[in-house]
């Protein structure tokens, strides 16, 4: 994540208006060129240049940026909704897991004046949140009853009555609201492409290995496609396919006899690039290496691709990977930075793959007290003023790519996980498993204060008393009551920890310690 500098500021907006308003700046310098033709020296190749630039941008724009934009128009398709049984049950977790009433109820409502937020205002966002429903539709007469008995819990636990009728305030509904984002030239696709060649170089010289997924005949699954890469290895020796159709990833092979093997799961950016040093320090333990499973998740990489795939499939995808290197994979650590601790979710909700997580470690997680309104705000809806805030909002937030996975297939009682789902086992198998949460002091996305305090004790937050006990030296390495260790970065802003050596090594003999089956 960038800096916090002037400098840093100036460079993020002009690079901004550089690559969303390309194709209007090469129209612009292309006329005139062509007025001052005569006296412009080299003034035809200066010509050529733009004419084939702007070109390729209006051809990139009809035929394939336009088509993505397009899905982002079709509705989402919710899971199916939860029992009344269920959904009480959940409601319940999450109002007694919320430390600020009035600013939760503003940050839903996108900031606005608690004057505003009244009764229908409210009911809206409870149909949406628990329901799964705008509030077009027509509701019986059994879930109005149970939305007006949610509405009488919010108002003892605000200590007042919600004033009656609709007030001017909106609530983000994340999967039904019109979804923003920013156009952003092919020239960057052409960059996302260099990155992704040099993450393929920096990988094979670390010794990792690309599975790629058998493509569809006839068919460009990704822009930008990864031609040059796929080459480079078939030039390099036989390509190996993954066992999934959808999924890549990059694979280092298992050889420790005392440690166990570990999945990693990228986060929101441009792939797996940022994450190269941190895989090869994690590797090596030793004279032994510890193998290294690293999916690759194009939908929220920087790329113009297919959906990402639902909870189902993704858990089908990833056994039949790991079925594909077994039996060295039959027990491993889940490792998961930001996004990545949503896909944690699914994996410790299955009960064919959650019995295989040893131990679970993440980086800056998203996942983890859902409910609040922080990361769906943070991320998609806030006005950016620093630097790190236009660089989030720009080359993620705005992306089509990434915000068509939050818009429409981002479904926070999916992708939430509760502290008992990271340290217990469940299932047939029971019993407890490690689990670590990485903070940053400085997160633009998460509230890390209220998740290093949930994380810390063992009660609700309407049973611990409200103190902050965020002291840094107290967070180094902390494991609280409930079995999660806590490592804390105080000056770290989201993703900070794998741009610094010093920190990234904490995280690196933090997983290999929880790798360690035997001495």
């Amino acid at each position: 994540m960038i800096t916090h500098t002037s400098t840093s500021l100036l460079f993020i907006r002009l690079s901004i208006i550089l690559l969303q308003y390309a194709p209007l700046i090469e129209s612009s310098l292309l006329v005139l060129a062509w007025s001052n033709r005569h006296t412009l020296p080299h003034s035809n190749l200066f010509i050529s240049i733009l004419a084939v630039l702007l070109s390729t941008e209006i051809a990139f724009a009809v035929l394939i940026y336009r088509p993505h934009k397009s899905r982002l128009l079709r509705l989402a398709e919710h899971p199916p909704p939860l029992s009344r049984t269920d959904r009480k049950v959940l409601f319940a977790k999450c109002i007694a897991n919320i430390p600020a009433w009035e600013r939760y109820l503003q940050l839903w409502f996108l900031g606005a004046d608690l004057s505003e937020i009244k009764r229908e205002n409210v009911r809206d966002f409870l149909l949406w949140a628990f329901f799964d429903r705008d509030c077009t539709g027509l509701v019986s007469k059994e879930d109005e009853e149970e939305i007006q008995g949610y509405l009488r819990q919010v108002e003892g636990l605000l200590g007042r009555s919600i004033p009656p009728g609709r007030g001017a305030a909106t609530p983000l509904r994340l999967t039904i609201d019109g979804i923003p984002i920013r156009y952003r030239s092919v020239i960057w696709y052409g960059i996302v492409g260099i990155v992704d060649l040099g993450t393929h170089a920096v990988l094979r010289s670390h010794g990792f290995v690309y599975h790629r997924p058998e493509p569809t005949v006839g068919k460009v699954h990704v822009f930008p496609p990864a031609a040059v890469s796929h080459t480079i290895h078939q030039l390099a020796g036989k390509p190996r396919v993954s066992p999934s159709s959808t999924l890549g990833y990059w694979y280092r092979p298992h050889r420790s006899k005392t440690h166990l093997p570990v999945v990693f799961l990228h986060g929101i950016g441009v792939g797996l690039f940022p994450y190269t040093d941190f895989l090869s320090a994690l590797s090596h333990s030793g004279d032994e290496q510890i193998g290294i499973l690293a999916l690759e998740l194009l939908p929220i990489s920087a790329r113009l691709t297919a959906p990402p795939l639902s909870r189902p499939d993704f858990l089908t995808e990833l056994t039949a990977i790991l079925a594909a290197h077994s039996p060295e994979w039959d027990r491993f650590v889940l490792v998961s930075h930001s996004y990545g601790s949503v896909l944690t979710t699914h994996i410790l909700r299955s009960d064919e793959l959650a019995p295989r997580v040893h131990a679970v470690v993440m980086v800056d997680p998203v996942s983890v007290l859902l409910h609040l309104p922080d990361v769906a705000y943070n991320f998609t809806r806030r006005r950016p003023t620093t630097a790190n805030e236009w660089q989030l909002w720009y080359f993620a937030s705005m992306d089509v790519g990434v915000a068509g996975v939050l818009g429409r297939y981002f479904f926070w009682r999916e992708n939430i996980i509760w502290r008992e789902e990271l340290v217990n086992i469940g299932g047939k198998a029971g019993g407890k498993r490690k689990a670590a949460a990485c903070l940053s002091g400085k997160d633009l996305i998460v509230d890390t204060r209220t998740v290093a305090r949930y994380l810390a004790t063992e009660g609700d937050f309407a049973d611990v008393p409200d103190k902050d006990v965020f002291d840094v030296g107290r967070f180094q390495d902390f494991v609280g009551p409930a079995g999660v260790e806590i490592l804390w970065f105080p000056e770290m802003d989201h993703a900070q920890v794998f741009e610094n050596r010093n920190e990234s090594s904490r995280v690196v003999e933090l997983v290999r310690r929880y790798c360690q089956v035997r001495p």
